[in-house]
């Protein structure tokens, strides 16, 4: 019987001459790497990790920020042989991804291609730039949005339209704004519900039992409770949503993402090893459209890959990198993280402080949100940064430990000429990095390629940190990652 080799006890980098990291070292939670604008957290440490992952055979999604990201994706994946794995989707490419479409044809996992995940989907999105975890207002909003763009989707599926965000857009739009408009001929002929009801007439001979108690309930909510509702709360649901989909009614937005097509499937990364360059940077695209639409990619992506189960010789794994993470960032992100072990996705993340993710996250200050996400990093490389409250957190990650502290005093007294001093010493639990030591971390520069890190991995003891005087090792370890 043949033996199948598992992909993911492949050593892929080392740290030392006795310490290599396997792809399952990366696939537990992900990867943090963290430091200050010029510290070489992208020059080094995630190009060595990203070249690993291609040298490994992984397929990935790759999203970008910075205008020369793609450059440096393109240049990583001719060097390690992968540019003919490379897709590249930008406008120029001609390709389209529309997530609504693809979410709509899955038949693949339970709850694939249905409803409810198609408004999950959408309330994820609208969600992106606001607090996470609001309450009130916003989530009574949420959910009446979330009604309106159950029903609409509801009336188009039973007309047999196509399923788009400008199709949901015009149904919503377009319901009755006053108690028997229904019935009126100028409603009738401009209305895209009405169109869609009229549809549904035609088809009415095929229905199901259970098509037929959806449309009463979707008709009910139409035509009564909508159309009766203040106009004041209307409208503002009815904005809820439009604003979202106001983008995608023009081009390019419109030709790409809601054309109703897709060029390319979350399952080419996992299965064909396919490399994809989402090349949309936020830098040039402005962070509100070019947020919707990295994240928009990522979270269809995402969701994909979590209705797979790995398991030995299925697949190749897959990953998913962001630089500048924070601005990447959505409500399903933890979620995410704590379950892609299991679909043997590596995920990626890269940004300059923890400050700015928990300010992304709705937190002043890092709090339960910002530090409940980080804990699914198995690994977290610190390069140098001086921003306390990151450097204070990498610290106290890695923990403290007994060490003996000197101590000296002195001292006299005016009555004699008589002087005195001690040294000794106790046994104190202190950092086993001080936080000031993250701020000192050498960089690189014209003179040398490398940049020195702290890496933390995900508690197991190093081997490199063994010695005669520390038989027990360490949890960290310093690390010079080049950018050659």
């Amino acid at each position: 019987m043949q033996t199948i080799t598992d992909i993911l006890d492949m050593p892929i980098l080392s740290l030392s001459e006795s310490d290599h990291l396997t792809a399952r070292s990366f696939v537990q939670g992900g990867t943090l790497i963290v430091g200050d604008p010029g510290s070489g957290k992208s020059s080094t440490s995630s190009k060595q990790i990203i070249c690993a992952f291609m040298r490994a055979g992984f397929g990935g999604l790759l999203h970008t920020v910075k205008s020369e990201d793609t450059e440096n994706y393109l240049a990583y994946a001719r060097e390690c042989g992968r540019a003919d794995d490379v897709i590249l989707f930008n406008e120029a490419s001609s390709l389209t991804f529309d997530p609504l479409a693809f979410e709509w044809s899955q038949t693949t996992g339970r709850g694939s291609g249905s409803i409810e995940a198609c408004i999950d989907f959408f309330t994820t999105l609208m969600s992106i730039g606001k607090p996470q975890g609001g309450g009130g207002n916003e989530k009574f909003w949420e959910l009446a949005s979330e009604q309106a763009m159950r029903h609409s989707i509801q009336l188009i599926k039973l007309a047999g339209e196509p399923l788009s965000i400008i199709n949901i857009n015009r149904a919503i739009t377009s319901f009755p704004t006053h108690p028997g408009q229904h019935d009126e001929e100028a409603w009738e002929k401009n209305s895209y519900t009405a169109f869609l009801i009229n549809a549904i007439r035609a088809r009415k001979q095929t229905f199901t039992e259970h098509q037929w108690r959806d449309l009463e309930f979707a008709a009910d909510f139409i035509c009564i409770q909508w159309a009766a509702l203040d106009e004041r709360p209307r409208s503002s649901i009815v904005l809820t949503f439009s604003g979202l989909a106001d983008k995608f009614l023009f081009h390019p937005l419109r030709t790409v993402f809601a054309s109703g097509t897709y060029s390319f499937t979350p399952e080419q990364t996992t299965h064909d090893r396919k490399l994809i360059i989402v090349d949309y940077p936020v830098n040039e695209y402005g962070k509100s459209t070019a947020q919707l639409i990295q994240i928009m990619v990522k979270l269809t992506f995402q969701r994909a890959w979590l209705r797979h189960r790995y398991t030995p010789g299925c697949c190749h794994g897959a990953c998913l990198i962001q630089d500048e993470f924070q601005l990447l960032t959505s409500r399903f992100e933890s979620h995410f993280a704590q379950t892609c072990r299991g679909s043997a996705i590596a995920m990626l993340s890269i940004t300059q402080s923890i400050l700015g993710l928990a300010e992304e996250l709705g937190e002043t200050q890092p709090g339960s949100k910002t530090k409940a996400f980080l804990n699914n990093m198995g690994l977290k490389i610190a390069h140098r940064t001086t921003c306390p409250d990151t450097a204070t957190y990498f610290a106290d990650v890695i923990g403290r430990a007994y060490r003996y502290m000197d101590s000296f005093t002195s001292g006299g007294s005016n009555e004699s000429n008589h002087s005195h001093s001690s040294i000794g010493g106790s046994r104190q639990l202190a950092y086993s990095v001080e936080p000031a030591e993250f701020s000192s971390l050498s960089r690189p520069d014209s003179t040398t390629p490398y940049a020195s890190a702290i890496v933390f991995c995900g508690g197991s003891i190093l081997n490199a940190t063994k010695t005669e005087q520390n038989p027990q090792g360490a949890n960290y370890l310093r690390v010079l990652f080049s950018r050659e």
